[in-house]
């Protein structure tokens, strides 16, 4: 419960295949490995979230991820 795990999300990058590996006492959520992309990949990365009175088709993450051609993610503990 206390150990820091190790974990690799995988995934493809317009088709070309990635990897980032995330240090982390839980495995992270889908949702924070499309964060750790984005910070990986976004030159200057800026926080920005859709105020609660929008209504946009795609979130703001989603839609960042979308334009960097991000697919296929998948998360794995790394074995040490």
């Amino acid at each position: 419960m206390t150990d820091l795990k190790h974990y690799r999300i995988h995934y493809r990058i317009n088709g070309a295949p990635a990897s980032l590996l995330l240090s982390a006492f839980e495995e992270p959520s889908l949702e924070q490995a499309e964060l750790e992309i984005l910070l990986a990949h976004v030159r200057n990365p800026q926080a920005a979230v859709d105020a609660p009175w929008e209504s946009p088709l795609r979130a703001s993450e989603h839609s960042r991820m979308a334009e960097l051609g991000v697919s296929d993610i998948q998360i794995e503990e790394e074995c040490r």
